[in-house]
């Protein structure tokens, strides 16, 4: 059994956060698929011939309110998808195909301009949280293996309750190394992150298009749910 939590303070300070989560399992991770690369491709072409001012648009402005609001900098650290948008935006930009999962994570990032990240569930624990930081937990940063670190005190985290190790610093910033999804993946929660007008509809139409399309290329069985301020307690049996 694993257990996924939300502080409910988050909710309490982010009155419109809504969570959508995919637990994909049996999955098939390894290699190509040249249908997803193509999608892929054409939501960066997409975005590059449509930009958004990163600076103005709703979906991105209001997770740079909640960063400032936990007293991080967003111009520093920029939540994930802000920074993945201002890659992508410029002409001609391409960006590596990984893995499908990642693909996958990617084309929805882009597509509906908001945060989808994931997690390998091997290499997780059995109570994975969204948390306000202590500053005593340990974050190795993704493609740092040699790299140890603690998030600020009051920071917005994810993190593996019983090991105290973060899975993903500032809320959407950055992953850590030990639960990435290679390849070899065979089991993850993914996370679908909405804040603002329409938050609820945006992270279920999200997250019902990740499940199928990782049902489509993965051939992985899913389980969907949504965390809201009267539901921040989830759990599934691995």
């Amino acid at each position: 059994m694993v257990e996924i939590h939300i502080q409910e303070d988050i909710f309490r300070e982010h009155s419109s956060f809504r969570r959508g989560i995919v637990v994909a399992k049996n999955i098939n991770n390894s290699g190509p698929s040249e249908t997803l690369e193509v999608k892929l491709e054409e939501a960066i072409a997409d975005a590059a011939k449509h930009p958004i001012d990163i600076k103005s648009n709703p979906r991105t402005t209001v997770w740079n309110e909640a960063h400032r609001q936990f007293k991080s900098n967003p111009n520093k650290y920029p939540p994930a998808h802000c920074a993945l948008l201002k890659r992508v935006q410029k002409p001609g930009i391409r960006i590596p195909f990984i893995n499908k999962i990642v693909a996958i994570m990617n084309y929805n990032s882009i597509k509906d301009v908001t945060p989808v990240g994931g997690d390998d569930l091997t290499h997780a624990g059995r109570c994975l949280e969204l948390r306000y930081a202590t500053g005593s937990e340990n974050f190795t940063p993704l493609g740092c293996p040699e790299i140890t670190e603690h998030p600020n005190p009051g920071e917005i985290i994810y993190v593996v309750a019983e090991s105290n190790e973060v899975m993903c610093r500032r809320w959407n910033w950055r992953n850590g190394h030990k639960t990435r999804i290679t390849e070899e993946t065979q089991a993850i929660v993914m996370n679908i992150d909405t804040l603002g007008e329409h938050s609820e509809a945006r992270a279920v139409e999200t997250r019902d298009r990740v499940a199928e399309m990782l049902a489509e290329f993965c051939q992985a069985k899913i389980e969907t749910t949504l965390m809201t301020p009267a539901s921040f307690l989830y759990k599934l049996a691995v």
